[in-house]
């Protein structure tokens, strides 16, 4: 006899039923992380700031029943939270922290434009450490599986909460750090700022300076062909000579001036068409790179639509290998049916047997028969109601996948519209870029006929280079993110299909099933063994139905899984259009930058050029203070003794002028004792002749002193140079050499005069001589007989008297003109020296200026050769760690091969052994069923068949990563540098196992 069924327990299948759901969740969790490894990233670097990341972290970790202790308490995570039933200790503890510290890093980034590279930084070294982390403890979990270690220990969550603390304490330090740097930057900005006010307003007051000097220059120069001028016109002889000479010298100075101002103006121009010229060959070398970068953006945006073209072709083939599977599954649902209608015919014919049975024996063993064929019919009925619930099920699954379908395909054709908008607006751009490129050839071919300069080469624009090659690594990298998103898909329609094909194997066994139902209404005789085969049979399809139901479920979250890949997928779409806006921001930013780059560049033309211009003005001041310094002394030392001749002129004169006084109060009284002694000479001429005798005698050679003295002021005047104006007074060398031949005739003037002065002297002696006895023979001529001086004497000395008032007046003049000379001569002495200190003022600021500029560049340099050694030694770095990751993902694919290997081979068993064995293989692998969707690292063997001989090796690949990754956090410290630099970058393997690394 057979014995009675037992009913299944409900608490046991509850359990069961938790713990499965709880492992599909962390499979499926496993199974997006090694898939995806940026996208949750980018997931979290999109939520917002009023949206916590530890609840949706817990929602995708936890179960549905531990959801209202998340609520209650997001950060207190539970050991079931953190430890799946089979003893895996579940990822999702930590990713909370994770996800918690890189929402604050994007929510600081999005707050602060300026640290958007610092917070990228930090969240890549971050993710790489807690990447590495996770492997480490993957290999730690692998080993201790084949082990059969249990359950995770306490020492693990204490370890993450002090992790979580030290890492919300970086952040923190990290987020000051920040906006300390943003302050810095605006401080440097501002000094910028200043420092270009006061170069503007220096450079200002260096060209007034520069006028007023040149002024200064020319009013000296002036000054000096006044004193000149004024120097000549005092020869009365040489007037008109003089007048004709200054006529023709302010003609040349005016010719010379006009050709000064148009040699000025034909600098300028010429000054002003290099600019052109310069500005022009800029801009033809910036639209030429404009061109270039126009042709490579072109080139790519043909490689994506050759791209998207494929990848809609591909699509269009799953379109039709899903609609072929849609027709395949309504067949088949057209089958079931069929199949359906026939079972229920068959139930009919058995409930007819089974009341012929009845009719024929009520014996109590034909009654527990009728019993448990009642049961079997209770059972068929619920396992066709759940086959129905399947189809209805994969009705809605077929109708989700073509709307999903749909959905792609609407986004797919916006894309492809919004690259022939993109090529559109390219080809636009080329155009015009041309024809202002024809426009600015045009232009330099007329600047080329005005006048031939070679224009300044500038550097090439890398800045803008290398910012558009890291905006294209950024869409390279978003669009292998969306190929990875499209892989998920594909690897859950796959699942899917795995789920289908283990439905249409129950369907199978469903057939055989009935076909041995209609065996047993065919055979009534061996009802017995089909009854047997029925009981051996039911316990197999109450497993089936368990097995349904756990599928069903699986199912139900592979379509959760999926709903939210899909909203994942929208939220990526949404972040690509954002991250396009962005870029375009982006591009107008870099625009007005490049403008502001080339607007500086041609300040610091106008700069270097203006700086030369000035070094060169300052070599010829040099060169001109030089020959004024020598100048300067002679005059010095000329003023010197000219001071030392005036004042002997001046002792000179006022003794003269005594004299002279003396002389002129002698001669009237002389005068009036003339005409006093007039009348009595007429009538005493007879008793004077002797006295006239000696007076003849005495006067005679006074006449002949006279004479000579008068041929000798007519040699003198006739000997005395005539100075006069040259024509080609154009150089500066030339005015000098004029005033020092100038000067050097009022020395010989000078000395003249004094000779002159000397003979004067001897003259007035002779002539006092003269009178004096003149004066004694008058008196004793009046005193005895009252006799008178004859004429001749009279107007001989009248004549001496005139000349010696005439020749005296010229000196006074000469004194006064020489007094006016000197001064003028200290005046310039004393504006050249200031002039001195003043340039050599201009010259000490000028050198400290270029040394400053001088230790900027060298500190300048320094700091790119160190940045660049560091480049090399992180790409030295980033090619290590991307061959170790290599060696990494091909030990895991080895270690995932031998898994999937061990765990198909038993389950290919169960299919051809008999119903008896089915019992035991069914209840020993279990688990082995549950564990085919894991994660090819997590599979381990069944509890009690652990490996005897294998123990818990270290993986010296990820010791290596995570040494590299240790040497990459924690670079050498350079004593220029303030912080330690760090390159973040993203890697994932691609199809062909190859692992590209993108620096950013």
């Amino acid at each position: 006899m057979w014995p009675p069924l037992t009913p299944p327990r409900p608490g046991m299948s509850e359990e069961t039923r938790q713990s499965k759901l709880a492992a599909a969740k962390k499979k499926l969790r496993e199974y997006q992380q090694k898939n995806s490894p940026g996208v949750g990233a980018k997931k979290k670097r999109k939520i917002k700031n009023g949206s916590s990341p530890e609840t949706t972290t817990s929602k995708d970790c936890h179960s549905p029943e531990d959801a209202p202790k998340d609520r209650a308490a997001p950060a207190a995570p539970t050991v079931d939270d953190t430890v799946s039933p089979g003893g895996v200790p579940s990822p999702c503890a930590s990713l909370p922290r994770v996800t918690s510290m890189t929402s604050n890093q994007n929510h600081d980034a999005e707050n602060g434009p300026i640290l958007i590279d610092e917070s990228k930084c930090l969240s890549s070294t971050e993710s790489l450490r807690q990447l590495s982390q996770q492997l480490n403890g993957l290999v730690s979990e692998s080993s201790s599986y084949i082990n059969g270690e249990g359950l995770a220990s306490s020492a693990n969550i204490k370890d993450l909460e002090s992790r979580y603390q030290e890492l919300s304490l970086a952040l923190d330090s990290s987020n000051l750090t920040n906006k300390q740097l943003s302050s810095k930057i605006e401080e440097l900005k501002q000094q910028n700022q200043e420092t270009l006010d006061q170069l503007e307003k220096e450079k200002k007051e260096f060209e007034q300076k520069l006028a007023k000097e040149q002024g200064s220059l020319r009013e000296q120069l002036q000054v000096h062909i006044q004193t000149i001028g004024i120097l000549v016109s005092e020869k009365t002889e040489l007037q008109t000579a003089l007048v004709h000479t200054q006529q023709a010298a302010r003609q040349k100075a005016g010719e010379s001036e006009d050709l000064a101002s148009r040699l000025q103006s034909s600098r300028q121009r010429v000054s002003e068409l290099e600019r052109t010229l310069s500005a022009v060959s800029t801009q033809q070398k910036q639209v030429d790179r404009h061109n270039k970068d126009l042709t490579k953006e072109r080139d790519t945006l043909k490689l994506e639509l050759y791209k998207n073209n494929k990848n809609n072709e591909d699509l269009k083939q799953q379109n039709s290998e899903l609609e072929e599977k849609l027709q395949v599954m309504v067949r088949e649902k057209a089958a079931m049916q069929l199949g359906m209608e026939e079972l229920q015919k068959k139930l009919e014919m058995s409930e007819l047997l089974l009341q012929q049975f009845s009719s024929q024996s009520k014996s109590p063993d034909n009654s527990q028969e009728l019993h448990q064929a009642l049961e079997e019919r209770t059972q068929l009925e619920a396992h066709v109601g759940e086959l129905r619930d399947l189809l209805k099920q994969l009705q809605l699954e077929r109708d989700q996948y073509a709307e999903t379908l749909k959905e792609e395909n609407a986004i797919w054709q916006q894309k492809m519209q919004q690259m022939s908008e993109q090529m559109h607006r390219l080809r636009e751009e080329k155009e015009h870029s041309m024809s202002q490129v024809q426009e600015l050839e045009a232009n330099l071919a007329e600047l080329k006929n005005q006048i031939v300069v070679p224009p300044a080469q500038e550097p090439p624009a890398r800045p803008l280079e290398e910012e558009q090659q890291r905006l294209h690594a950024e869409t390279e990298q978003l669009q292998k993110e969306l190929e990875s998103l499209a892989e998920q898909v594909q690897a859950q329609v796959k699942d899917n299909e795995g789920l289908s094909r283990l439905n249409r194997e129950q369907e199978q066994r469903l057939l055989e099933l009935e076909r041995a139902a209609e065996c047993w209404g065919e055979h009534a005789e061996e009802r017995k063994q089909i009854l047997e085969s029925m009981q051996s049979d039911r316990t197999t399809i109450s497993r089936a139905l368990s097995q349904n139901r756990e599928l069903k479920e699986q199912l139900v979250e592979l379509q959760n899984g999926f709903v939210k890949l899909s909203n994942e997928n929208m939220e990526i779409t949404t972040a690509l259009q954002s991250e396009q806006h962005v870029k375009k921001e982006l591009a107008k930013k870099l625009g007005q930058l490049q403008e502001k780059l080339g607007e500086l560049k041609e300040m610091v033309e106008l700069k270097s050029q203006e700086a030369q211009n000035l070094q060169q003005q300052r070599d010829q001041y040099m060169s001109h203070l030089q020959q004024y310094m020598a100048a300067y002394q002679q005059l010095a030392s000329d003023k010197e003794l000219l001071h030392k001749q005036v004042l002997l002129q001046t002792q000179l004169m006022d003794r003269l002028q005594h004299e002279e006084v003396q002389g002129k109060v002698a001669a009237e009284k002389a005068l009036q004792e003339l005409q006093e002694t007039q009348g009595r000479l007429e009538s005493a001429t007879q008793q004077n002749q002797q006295l006239q005798a000696q007076l003849s005698l005495m006067a005679m050679p006074g006449d002949g002193e006279g004479d000579g003295l008068d041929s000798e002021e007519k040699e003198e005047e006739a000997a005395q140079p005539k100075l006069s104006m040259p024509e080609n007074l154009e150089s500066r060398e030339a005015v000098v050499a004029f005033f020092n031949s100038a000067l050097a005739s009022a020395e010989e003037e000078q000395a003249r005069l004094r000779g002159q002065l000397k003979k004067q002297k001897l003259r007035c002696q002779r002539l006092a001589h003269l009178v004096a006895p003149g004066q004694q023979v008058q008196e004793e001529a009046a005193a005895p007989s009252g006799d008178s001086v004859p004429g001749e004497t009279h107007q001989a000395l009248q004549v001496a008297m005139d000349k010696l008032q005439g020749r005296f007046l010229e000196l006074m003049q000469e004194k006064v003109e020489l007094k006016e000379r000197v001064e003028e001569l200290e005046h310039c002495c004393i504006q050249l020296s200031g002039e001195t200190d003043t340039i050599g003022e201009y010259i000490a600021l000028y050198q400290n200026q270029r040394a400053v500029l001088k230790e900027r560049h060298r500190e300048k340099e320094e700091y790119i050769s160190r940045l660049a050694q560091d480049k090399e030694n992180m790409k030295m770095k980033l090619l290590e760690l991307q061959k170790l990751v290599l060696c990494l993902v091909s030990e895991r694919n080895e270690r995932q091969g031998k898994l999937l290997a061990t765990a198909q081979d038993p389950a290919a068993e169960p299919a051809t052994a008999p119903p008896a064995q089915e019992l035991g293989a069914a209840n020993d692998q279990g688990d082995l069923r549950e564990v085919s969707l894991a994660d090819n690292d997590n599979v381990a063997p069944p509890q009690g068949e652990a490996l005897p001989g294998h123990s818990a090796p270290e993986n010296p690949t990820a010791q290596q990563i995570m040494q590299l990754l240790q040497e990459m956090q924690n670079p050498q410290p350079y004593p220029g540098l303030s912080k330690n630099p760090c390159v973040p970058f993203f890697y994932r393997a691609d199809d062909n196992d190859e692992v590209k690394i993108l620096v950013i």
